[in-house]
């Protein structure tokens, strides 16, 4: 029983001064780190862009929907029946071209009624004037009354008054057989065929629309605080949804007044289309053009880090970034470019500005 009473806390203590001569020779026989080793910092490439050389433009981006500048719609002057319809829509017109014509039958008939009343009062006004000559004879031989002269004057005033109401009659029935043919007043194209054959129409249907694709026109919304640079005659460069390319247009016209809710302005662009792939309808997305620079510096916009009211970047230099002060000039909001005018050479990589380097000595490892 001693024994045991003095054996296990004899094993405790051998156990534990055993632990203690690992433990020390393990750090002793670790590798102290050297202090003076550098750093190393990984970038991924897409974290780099490079400064180049090439055109570049500040420019206001602008939107807005495609209307010809040149429509109409063509409606019936007369009630009629349709009786020969010439295009469909689509086809191309040219002012003067017959798109319809209305049924002239009933149209002849009263014109032939109206010269036969025309007839018929011109004879009843050279009978009144007959009458009035003998009348104004037999008066100065004092073979009729006073009041039997004044009434044959009255019969030939109202004679000649029924003529010409006769004769106006018989004008417009005449003016009524040239508005049954329906003529294009324009060139263009035909964009809607409202009637069909043999459809009656009352004046004022609508029979046909017809656009000038040549030129159009948008109108494009701007803050107030981007007009400040737009001027009439301003270069602008657009596309269109669903066409391939880009079209060119200018600022026509500015609205002198901003909208009082939005604080808007409306800008009008006027886009030559002569080979009339653009249509009207279509969405328009593009860019006023205020300035631009046939060859300049630039880099994109995110590059740039402002610090103390300065522009500042990162360029690689060797195996480290060196921070410079870079001088901007225009800026292309559309690319999200802005130009380089010093500080920077072309084919310089510099670090987007969202990459934050702790320190600059560290060496760089691109990836």
């Amino acid at each position: 029983m001693k024994i045991a009473r003095w054996g296990i806390p004899l094993l405790l203590v051998v156990l534990a001064g055993s632990a203690w001569l690992i433990g020390r020779s393990r750090t002793i026989s670790l590798p102290a780190r050297p202090t003076n080793s550098p750093r190393v910092l990984e970038v991924a490439s897409v974290d780099l862009v490079s400064v180049v050389e090439g055109p570049l433009a500040q420019t206001v981006t602008v939107s807005g929907l495609l209307q010809p500048l040149s429509q109409t719609v063509l409606t019936a002057e007369i009630e009629g029946r349709i009786d020969r319809i010439l295009v469909r829509t689509g086809d191309k017109v040219v002012p003067g071209q017959v798109l319809a014509h209305m049924d002239t039958q009933d149209l002849a008939s009263r014109v032939a009624e109206s010269r036969a009343n025309l007839a018929a009062a011109r004879a009843q006004l050279d009978l009144a004037e007959r009458t009035q000559q003998r009348n104004e004879e037999l008066k100065d031989k004092n073979f009729i009354s006073a009041n039997s002269l004044d009434n044959s004057r009255s019969t030939l005033e109202s004679a000649r008054e029924s003529y010409r109401a006769r004769e106006a009659q018989l004008a417009l029935s005449r003016q009524s057989l040239p508005k049954a043919t329906i003529r294009s007043p324009l060139k263009g194209l035909v964009s809607e065929r409202a009637i069909e054959l043999g459809q009656h129409v009352g004046v004022n249907a609508r029979l046909f629309s017809v656009v000038d694709l040549s030129e159009l026109e948008f109108a494009a919304k701007l803050p107030v605080r981007e007009i400040g640079d737009i001027r009439v005659g301003q270069r602008v460069e657009l596309m269109a949804e669903g066409v391939s390319g880009q079209a060119e247009g200018r600022v026509e016209r500015i609205s002198p007044v901003a909208d009082d809710a939005s604080r808007m302005i409306t800008l009008f662009i006027r886009v030559a289309n002569r080979d009339e792939v653009l249509k009207g309808g279509m969405v328009a997305k593009g860019r006023v053009v205020l300035a631009g620079r046939d060859k300049a510096l630039s880099l994109p916009e995110q590059a740039l880090r402002e610090e103390q009211g300065k522009y500042r970047v990162l360029v690689l230099a060797g195996k480290q970034f060196v921070r410079r002060t870079v001088e901007t000039g225009i800026r292309d909001e559309t690319r999200g470019l802005v130009e380089v005018r010093g500080g920077l050479a072309a084919g310089d990589r510099v670090l987007l500005g969202r990459v934050v380097v702790p320190d600059l000595t560290s060496q760089v490892l691109v990836r």
